[in-house]
């Protein structure tokens, strides 16, 4: 068992890293406001879009906009030199923004014009040695078919991207899930939001080991769930891994971190009773990161588990990719990326 703590309560007030968090696109608009409601701070988030009245209704500080014309319900990749270029552009102007921070979230929903595209590239841009990008996307629904494939082919891009990507499907069957599931929106602002804390709360060395976590594979997925009188962190931890935001088995995590939210104080043996039943479900040991965040809200955790390599985890999303390629595929050098 490899376990830290990070207490966050204290230095968040003050926080050693700086944090920003970039929304691209309608979806990525929307879930970063939700994200800015749930209590991450305005000041440091960035929208960008291509429409002007969802951008000014956005609630954050930053803004950018894309004046190019691609359609926001498009489902093919833009190829246009002049959109390319459009998109870098853009990407240089948020990194403006993002240059003075030590870490960068970007959120985007997949499978439109805007963020399938610009996300990527600005994910890439913004992304240094030094300045690690994690990622939290969106899906379509099942019935969203060409969307969804769409977003298939983002999905690998954003992975390229990035130093971790974690994803959140719509096409999630969750008759089998627990009552208490939460909505996309939801979810992502809690995955913003924890990942924000956890890593405002951490010092250096932490915020390696945070990151070390992170980016043990290509994808990650998220967990979360409130606790009740009498809840425990143990069982809370269980019921958290009955919501996840994506279809990738346990058996195949390699990492896990753990955020607390609330009044109480845990203790080392609180956590480490977690790890162990994590690990009894998972089947293997993990690299585990527990923090804390004391608030005066409702308690909950917010659990995320990684490690997942892009090519293993795609059977979790879709079993029709070949089928796609068939009806939906283009002519050689159309310049889209492939899935394999």
């Amino acid at each position: 068992m490899s376990a830290e703590e990070i207490s966050s309560n204290e230095r968040l007030a003050n926080p050693a890293l700086r944090v920003s968090v970039v929304g691209v696109g309608g979806a990525g608009n929307n879930l970063l406001s939700h994200a800015i409601g749930g209590g991450v701070s305005p000041s440091r988030c960035v929208a960008v879009n291509t429409d002007r009245g969802q951008l000014s209704r956005s609630l954050a500080r930053n803004k950018v906009f894309l004046d190019q014309n691609v359609d926001p319900a498009a489902t093919r990749f833009v190829t246009r030199r002049d959109d390319q270029r459009m998109f870098q552009s853009a990407a240089h102007r948020v990194t403006s923004y993002t240059d003075g921070s030590d870490f960068t979230i970007v959120v985007t929903g997949l499978g439109g014009g805007t963020g399938t595209e610009s996300a990527p590239i600005i994910a890439q841009r913004s992304r240094t040695p030094v300045r690690p990008v994690v990622s939290v996307v969106a899906i379509p629904f099942i019935h969203e078919r060409e969307r969804r494939f769409i977003a298939l082919r983002g999905l690998k891009r954003m992975v390229e991207a990035c130093d971790c990507t974690i994803v959140i499907d719509n096409g999630l069957d969750r008759d089998h899930l627990s009552t208490a599931t939460r909505t996309t929106d939801e979810t992502a602002s809690i995955a913003v939001r924890s990942l924000s804390e956890m890593l405002s709360g951490a010092e250096d060395v932490e915020a390696r080991d945070i990151l070390e976590i992170l980016s043990k594979g290509d994808l990650a997925t998220v967990c979360n769930f409130a606790l009740r009188t009498g809840d425990t962190l143990q069982f809370s931890v269980i019921q958290a891994l009955r919501t996840p935001s994506a279809n990738l088995p346990l058996k195949h995590a390699k990492g896990a971190l753990l955020l607390y939210r609330g009044p109480a104080t845990l203790s080392t043996a609180q956590f480490a009773q977690a790890y162990d039943a994590l690990v009894s479900l998972v089947g293997h040991d993990l690299a585990f990161i527990h923090g804390s965040v004391y608030t005066q809200s409702e308690p909950s955790v917010c659990l995320f588990l990684t490690g997942y390599a892009y090519g293993t985890a795609l059977n979790g999303f879709t079993d029709f990719i070949e089928l796609y390629d068939a009806e939906y595929g283009q002519e050689e050098g159309d310049g889209l990326t492939t899935l394999s």
